[in-house]
């Protein structure tokens, strides 16, 4: 009920039972007097009722952390009384930050006997986009069974709520990283080394285990042979993620930032989903290194290191990968999200030869960031990006690289599932 109309409810009957008892006491009319004692009676044992529904009346939340754009979300609200006292009109409010009506109302009437449990649930959509918000406080209330006197308790159970971005696949990623195996295995539970099963049988060497020993094959030859053991090779996916201040541009769901942590969501999200070993580089405000690792919660990881990213980094795209190519394994692939297609051209034709060389494949994804609203320096005429982007199509060409470049007048959704999309450009 109305907290404003309940104060007036409320200062109705003091003047009418106030009004009542003067007049019975003028008039010598026991009948009324009796009225306005009784009306006050029970105005303070709801006074009292109200104010004592909230002595150990506990309350806590129980929600998953973290969700993806559009998901709806369920978050229980327990309610404990502790107490011997029955409370009434128990009104517990929310706030839940993703969305965006954050402000959540919820209504137990009662009766609430003690020691007692009342589970409610609401429902809510992550309606705002992807980052970090709060979940909390919150605020309980109870009243009296004629809802006219509230007694309010703040609850400081403030938690983190982590909205990711939602993800498409990425065509044609599963034509990257490292041999497919031969042999039967799960893609999401990947072995990588010796296989269980084998190819066939050869003859034994000195030294070797004698549990791989094959029993029927060794009676019918004579001699010791082993089982010839397949090898199980798992892909291994590098993402570098360009998060150089100076490739800033464009604002809210068209800018740079957006659109890189929006692809390299997609990229980790489809990679980890089939089986391979994901890790991500960025160098921001902070340093992002995300180790390698398989499976959803390590994709879930890496997502939630994405959304705290920011766009205020001071080392270039090559520089950061000419910092950690030595430790990329032979067969891996090396991803190479940059923020822009200025970058300088003799270094990229370096950098993609050295991965090259080290029996690494690299794929390049450029973000054009003069397509995009300029922010602190103006874009380049149209001209001259179109014959940087010729000239990058072209190296990409001649080495043999699988490419593409990323606009701001192209739906990102469509784009990333584009058959072509990661096809070694022709």
């Amino acid at each position: 009920m109305n907290r404003a109309r309940t104060a007036v409810y409320r200062r109705f009957l003091y003047a009418f039972l106030g009004f009542a008892g003067l007049l019975g006491l003028a008039l010598r009319v026991e009948a009324l007097a009796a009225l306005a004692l009784g009306g006050f009676a029970l105005l303070f044992l709801a006074w009292r009722q109200g104010r004592g529904g909230m002595a150990r009346l506990a309350v806590s939340r129980e929600v998953y952390p973290s969700a993806f754009e559009g998901d709806t979300v369920p978050v229980s609200i327990a309610l404990d009384n502790r107490s011997r006292r029955t409370s009434w009109l128990v009104e517990v409010r929310d706030s839940f930050g993703p969305a965006v009506a954050d402000r959540q109302a919820l209504l137990e009437p009662g009766p609430l006997r003690g020691a007692r449990r009342r589970r409610l649930v609401y429902r809510t959509a992550c309606s705002r986009p992807w980052g970090v918000y709060t979940v909390g406080p919150l605020v309980l209330s109870t009243s009296d069974p004629f809802g006219l006197f509230h007694e309010e308790r703040l609850v400081p159970a403030v938690e983190p709520f982590a909205v990711f971005p939602r993800v498409w696949p990425v065509a044609g990623i599963e034509k990257l990283g490292a041999r497919p195996s031969l042999s039967p295995q799960e893609l999401t539970v990947p072995r990588p080394g010796q296989s269980l099963a084998y190819m066939g049988v050869r003859d034994f060497r000195p030294g070797e285990d004698m549990r791989r020993i094959h029993c029927p094959a060794t009676a019918r030859r004579g001699a010791p042979a082993v089982k010839e053991h397949e090898v199980d090779l798992v892909p291994y996916f590098t993402l570098f993620v360009d998060l150089d201040r100076a490739h800033r541009a464009g604002t809210g769901l068209k800018s740079t930032l957006e659109y890189l942590v929006r692809t390299s969501a997609c990229l980790v999200w489809t990679a980890a989903g089939r089986g391979d070993l994901v890790q991500v580089l960025g160098e921001g405000a902070r340093s992002l290194e995300v180790p390698p690792g398989s499976g959803t919660l390590h994709a879930t990881q890496v997502l939630y290191e994405l959304i705290r990213v920011q766009q205020e980094g001071r080392v270039g795209l090559l520089d950061l990968v000419d910092h950690h190519r030595m430790h990329l394994p032979a067969g891996s692939t090396a991803m190479l999200l940059a923020g822009t297609i200025f970058l300088d051209l003799a270094r990229l034709d370096e950098t993609l030869g050295a991965l090259q060389s080290r029996g690494v494949r690299p794929v390049v994804v450029l973000v054009n960031k003069d397509t995009f609203l300029p922010i602190d320096r103006r874009a380049v005429p149209r001209e001259e990006a179109a014959a940087q982007a010729d000239a990058v199509t072209t190296l990409l060409r001649a080495r043999g690289v699988p490419g593409a470049i990323l606009a701001a007048d192209q739906d990102l959704e469509t784009e990333l599932g584009r058959a072509d999309l990661l096809e070694a450009s022709r």
